[in-house]
């Protein structure tokens, strides 16, 4: 029996993901799970859902992990996204829903939640003896500095407009710093793509270093940059190149 590839992460990572910008858009092409699992000759299991913050990622595999059998489970990989998304699940079955920006706390509080979330999954894997990779796929806190873009259905949406950060960028990135500093010495950085998160530390997110402008055509417009299968086979290809 193959081993299973278990994977969570956002709308770059959801296999049911289409374009808000280009409903007639079929976008069934293999997501990078898919394609990673295929080139490893493994099963595999997505748990990736569109809008997903990391609470839900986390706790996704969490929950997966918790009641399965983990030996038949080969690798683990959390795509992670944007810090300052807020998920909750409601009703008696759980059913995830998200917002784009948590009302409550703020970008330093929200940064921590998401490095807390990065060390315990680290714990959950070590404790279970699993093999994992953790990838930041989207920028953790950067786009919430430069101004976010709205959704399409958004009230305040126009191609242009961007939602303005209230605070001192350049001051309050320095703290931001800061705090990933301090967790270099719990997170494992080897099992890390992307660490430690921030450009001024060398760190980087998948979605910025290889999708877009830097890899021409692997986004799927300009309007809408999420990944397309050029793009999801240029997420695969250096996630496996990372495996060794």
């Amino acid at each position: 029996m193959k081993k299973i590839l278990l994977a969570s992460g956002c709308s770059n990572t959801d296999e049911n993901f289409y374009s808000e910008f280009h409903s007639d858009l079929d976008t069934s092409w293999p997501k990078w799970p898919e394609l990673l699992a295929k080139k490893l000759n493994m099963d595999y299991v997505n748990l990736g859902k569109s809008g997903a913050g990391n609470e839900y990622i986390y706790t996704s595999l969490l929950n997966y992990i918790a009641r399965n059998d983990t030996s038949s489970i080969g690798l683990v990989i959390p795509a992670w996204s944007q810090c300052q998304r807020k998920d909750y699940q409601s009703g008696w079955h759980g059913r995830w829903t998200n917002d784009r920006i948590e009302s409550k706390g703020d970008v330093f509080w929200w940064t921590r939640k998401s490095l807390d979330y990065y060390v315990s999954f680290q714990i959950l894997c070590e404790r279970y003896n699993l093999n994992y990779l953790q990838v930041q796929m989207l920028d953790l806190y950067q786009d919430w500095f430069n101004g976010l873009k709205p959704r399409l259905g958004d009230k305040n949406y126009s191609p242009i407009f961007r939602y303005t950060y209230p605070g001192d960028v350049e001051k309050d990135n320095k703290k931001i710093l800061k705090i990933i500093n301090e967790y270099e010495n719990t997170i494992n950085t080897k099992r890390f793509i992307g660490w430690p998160l921030s450009y001024e530390l060398g760190g980087f997110s998948l979605q910025k270093k290889f999708i877009g402008h830097r890899i021409p055509k692997t986004m799927i417009s300009e309007l809408d940059n999420h990944p397309n299968k050029l793009g999801q086979e240029k997420i695969m290809e250096f996630i496996y190149d990372r495996l060794g």
